[in-house]
């Protein structure tokens, strides 16, 4: 496929594209480009338009009268041949010429309005507090001129939506993002029809070989639209060829990289080769990866516009709040064309997914196991650049979950290379595709797991008979030194479930906190693992889920704390989410043997011991009494629950025989940056953020040193410690954090003198301590 962009130079269009030859379009290029030479072409271009249109009515007056008299004989017949093929080449001429116009006067009227663009920009810039340099790149006004890149990092700010100590406002930030965004709008913009332009100016004049030619071209949107589809029949064309070369792959990889975007090009590709054929194409891909890699073929490009190509093509016009799958709108959908359309891809997606995609036979003596359906398109959808539709996800999730629940032996076989474990859990498609869920498709997981919806959380997290259980070697006995219980899908996509917040916890702009879906989530899904702690360690064949519980325990965490001493639920304190209140103990110590869990819990824990002291001290200001009997309950629940994690980290390492090693003992060295992340927006949804927001730096990093300390004093626990259950220097950093944080928030409301703070403080580390002795030697019925 050749580069249209300047269309070579010697062509027509290297005489008056105002980009230079060769020269990727820039901010820069577009802003000082010379349109004279193209405006006078449009110009001349509009005259000449005019004159061939006189003189095809002229020729076609001639026409008339020569067919229309009377003359005859040889001579006769002749001439009015002749001349009604003159008259049609002036037809030719004024279409090809009318058709040259349009289209440079479509460019020149996008590029003038792309120029516009950027002066406005750049004309409003100082007035909104940033600045654009020659080269298009955007920076705040004052110094010391951070762009975008630093503010997003948070250099020399405070973040996006917080107070700046540099001066760039969070207005201000905004305006920058949005005309980040309009530049890169308007330099695509001006590319794209420059390369059109070229494209068709070159086809039209090729057309008829030096000589007038019709062409039905009307500017440069029907270009686009005739270029996408001249492109589409190109790619099913090569995509049918048995033996493809090297040069065929790469003029694919040209056609997805231009088009993959574009629904018609990907509605045409993928109706014209066929669901299964084109999986079957990402499968030859794979087979073929080094051999054409050798050719410098870029396969990741091409994987990544064949899963773009796809993705556009599965992206149904409806969103999925007002018609999520199931319900009776999106059943109507269902029977729009549109929707018909959609729905015979999806289910041939579906009876594709469980089958391998064998297509040579010869490749079988290679002896690597074929993957599915199902792997291939996940291959493509991990490749895409833009996440999965949210109703497209939830639809093949809930295709996935169907197949898997008839054949539990669905996923049997190594088809991604190994772990250390001998099992690599990408062979799970489903948990696979719950992962990429996790990440991006926030409201559909929620809907996919939400009990009031579906029984979709009973099957993937109960133990009854409808619960899910898989086998994942055939027969199930053969690899028994495997093993099966990793899933971190699936213990992703619970989290973000249970929490509303997408992998890796950072809450998005539009967050506000746990919805009702979320709460359900999370009250089923711990509740149910309450009823047998053990069962959250999983099996051979059934998952670790105690990273997910790890952190609901910590999202939830002050409702967690109730439940895990034992108080009632009638004590007239309010709660977000009702948790089992008989065994949340249980399950805390269990989930806390795993190691990253320990620190999440750990960490919301000691933020929320900070937190209620700072808000109940600000509430109970005039009533030391009060403040007393409240900072008490806080130490006590906070107490309690760090004497869970200290026993559950002391258990993991001597009686489950987890090393204590080094690496474990580097990770204690990440609690400023956890507590740094937790203070930064992840934001635990039952632990109020207004009182930590009035802290002081000095309050927050005590906190930080106190977590420090508590994670390597719990570290350094001995063999014959955790025999005993006697924790002493843990005990003891248990009510120096609680006195600490009572101190702290006295001091933040400048009451420190009117309270009896010597005794308050000596009670509070007594309820502290004692919570912390019944976490340590409470009956743990997980073990």
């Amino acid at each position: 496929m050749p580069d249209w962009t300047g269309a070579g130079a010697g062509s027509l269009f290297s005489t008056i594209n105002p980009f230079p030859l060769g020269a990727n379009v820039t901010y820069e290029s577009v802003r000082n480009a010379d349109l004279s030479t193209l405006s006078g072409a449009v110009d001349s271009l509009s005259a000449l338009t005019a004159k061939l249109t006189e003189l095809e009515q002229d020729a076609e007056a001639m026409d008339g009268m020569a067919h229309g008299s009377l003359w005859a004989g040889l001579n006769a017949t002749a001439s009015r041949a002749h001349i009604r093929r003159t008259a049609g080449k002036f037809t030719h001429a004024r279409t090809q010429a009318e058709a040259l116009h349009s289209i440079l006067d479509d460019l020149l009227t996008d590029l003038r309005s792309g120029q516009d663009g950027l002066l406005r920009l750049e004309a409003n810039s100082e007035a909104e507090g940033f600045r654009i340099s020659p080269e298009g790149v955007i920076t705040s006004a004052q110094p010391p001129h951070l762009r975008l890149d630093q503010l997003n990092a948070g250099i020399g700010t405070g973040g996006i939506g917080e107070p700046d100590p540099e001066g760039v406002s969070p207005e201000t930030q905004q305006a920058m993002w949005h005309a980040h965004s309009r530049i890169n709008e308007i330099i695509q913009q001006a590319g794209e029809s420059d390369g059109i332009a070229a494209r068709a100016l070159t086809d039209i004049l090729a057309e008829g070989d030096g000589r007038f030619s019709h062409t039905d071209l009307t500017g440069i949107d029907d270009a686009r639209e005739n270029q996408v589809q001249q492109d589409a029949e190109a790619v099913a064309v090569l995509a049918g060829k048995e033996n493809k070369t090297a040069a065929d792959w790469r003029m694919m990889g040209d056609y997805f990289a231009l088009h993959a975007d574009d629904p018609e090009f990907a509605n045409h590709v993928i109706d014209t080769v066929g669901m299964g054929n084109y999986l079957a194409l990402v499968q030859d891909l794979d087979r073929f990866e080094a051999e054409l890699t050798a050719a410098n073929v870029d396969v990741d490009a091409i994987r990544t516009g064949l899963g773009n190509t796809l993705n556009t093509a599965m992206q149904p016009p409806i969103d999925i709040s007002t018609h999520p799958p199931g319900s009776p709108a999106y059943s109507d959908w269902l029977l729009t064309p549109e929707g018909q359309l959609y729905e015979e891809r999806l289910n041939e997606l579906n009876s594709l997914g469980p089958e391998t995609q064998e297509r040579h036979s010869w490749w079988t003596s290679r002896r690597v196991e074929e993957k599915t359906g199902y792997d291939l398109l996940l291959d493509l959808m991990e490749s895409a650049d833009e996440p999965m539709n949210d109703i497209f996800y939830y639809d093949m999730l809930d295709g996935m979950t169907a197949a898997e629940k008839m054949n539990p032996a669905i996923w049997v076989g190594d088809r991604y290379p190994g772990t250390e474990s001998g099992w690599d859990p990408q062979n799970n498609g489903t948990d696979r595709l719950l992962g990429l869920g996790a990440r991006h498709n926030v409201e559909a997981t929620t809907m996919f797991f939400d009990p009031d919806m579906n029984d979709n959380l009973e099957y993937f997290t109960g133990n009854g008979e409808e619960g899910r259980r898989l086998i994942f070697s055939d027969p199930p006995h053969v690899f028994g030194d495997h093993n099966y219980n990793e899933a971190p899908g699936l213990n992703s996509a619970l989290e973000t479930a249970a929490t509303g917040r997408p992998l890796g916890g950072t809450a998005g702009t539009n967050y506000e906190g746990h919805s009702e879906a979320n709460i359900r989530i999370a009250e089923q899904v711990w509740n149910s693992y309450a009823e047998d702690p053990a069962r959250s360690r999983g099996g051979l064949y059934t998952p670790d889920l105690r990273p997910m519980l790890g952190t609901v325990a910590a999202d939830y965490m002050s409702d967690i704390s109730y439940a895990a001493s034992g108080i009632s639920e009638k004590d007239g304190q309010s709660r977000e989410a009702m948790f089992d209140r008989a065994n949340s103990g249980s399950l805390l110590w269990e989930v806390g043997k795993d190691p990253d869990s320990y620190q999440k819990i750990s960490v919301a824990n000691q933020a929320l011991l900070y937190s209620e002291m700072d808000a109940l001290v600000a509430a109970n200001a005039d009533d030391a009494d009060e403040i007393t009997r409240e900072a008490m309950r806080a130490a006590n629940r906070t107490g309690h629950v760090a004497g869970i994690m200290t026993d559950a980290r002391a258990t993991a390492r001597y009686d489950d025989q987890i090393a204590i090693d080094a690496e474990h003992n580097a990770s204690i060295g990440d609690v400023h940056q956890a507590v740094g992340f937790f203070m930064g927006g992840a934001v635990y949804g039952s632990i109020s953020n207004g009182g930590m927001a009035s802290m002081t730096d000095a309050v927050l990093g005590n906190m930080t040193d106190a977590l420090f300390d508590q994670f390597y004093m719990d570290n350094s626990v001995t063999a014959e410690d955790q025999a005993t259950k006697t924790y002493n220097t843990s005990r003891v950093a248990a009510g120096d954090s609680a006195a600490a944080a009572a101190t702290a928030a006295l001091e933040n409301s400048g009451i420190r003198d009117s309270v009896d703070y010597d005794n308050l403080i000596e009670d509070i580390e007594v309820a502290a301590m004692n919570a912390y002795d019944h976490g340590t030697i409470r009956k743990q019925m997980a073990s």
